[in-house]
């Protein structure tokens, strides 16, 4: 599951270094926050067993103005095996009665609609920097 946006504009099409700077930070804390989102999905009961893929689930900086929240894939080179059929984006999924968590989507959709902690850790850091 991939999703991206896409931003233009002279901020964006040349960015000063600590504009970006600022920006790299701000998607770090928020790749972080969203994967501690999706670890406190997974509890008992709802995609925890072990603990591992809990332990799997991270976020961080991918690129450049680029961060993504995986299940393994920054940290350890690739995404837990079974994470995409707990996840709910398998095709085994299609084949059984499990539809999955959806809780990388969940997180997904909460941060697109820019929550609070989003504009606060965006507006920190483009502060702190630019100040």
């Amino acid at each position: 599951m991939a999703n991206e946006v896409k931003m233009s504009g002279p901020i964006f099409s040349s960015p000063n270094k600590r504009l970006a700077k600022a920006l790299n930070t701000s998607l770090l804390d928020i790749a972080i926050l969203g994967s501690d989102w999706v670890k406190k999905q997974l509890v008992k009961g709802h995609g925890f067993r072990t603990g591992y893929l809990k332990g799997s689930v991270g976020g961080g900086l991918v690129k450049n103005l680029h961060a993504q929240i995986d299940a393994g894939e920054l940290h350890k080179g690739r995404n837990l095996v079974y994470a995409a059929w707990v996840e709910g984006v398998s095709k085994a999924n299609k084949r059984s009665r499990f539809k999955g968590y959806f809780m990388f989507r969940n997180v997904f959709n909460k941060l697109k609609k820019q929550p609070k902690e989003v504009k606060d850790i965006m507006e920190y850091n483009i502060r702190n920097e630019l100040n």
